[in-house]
């Protein structure tokens, strides 16, 4: 997703106007995929003002499913 759809310029757009992005890294970060529960990448989790998690996606998705799953951590899609 690095070299794709964290490019596009609809999900930069979006991610910067709606959230505090973290990226941690497989391996280098083990300690936090621990924490998270994450068993696979890319898993994108989106928390709450107070830490708590709202909203998990496991996978590669494109630029548009991307801004879905987003817009589903954000409660703005059904």
């Amino acid at each position: 997703m690095e070299t794709g759809t964290f490019l596009n310029a609809d999900v930069q757009s979006y991610i910067n106007q709606n959230y505090v992005p973290l990226q941690y890294e497989s391996g280098r970060d083990a300690e936090q995929f621990h924490r998270f529960g994450i068993t696979a990448t890319p898993t994108h989790i989106i928390l709450n003002a107070q830490g708590d998690e709202i909203h998990r996606s496991v996978g590669f998705k494109d630029a548009k499913d991307f801004i879905a799953e987003l817009e589903k951590g954000r409660g703005t899609t059904a």
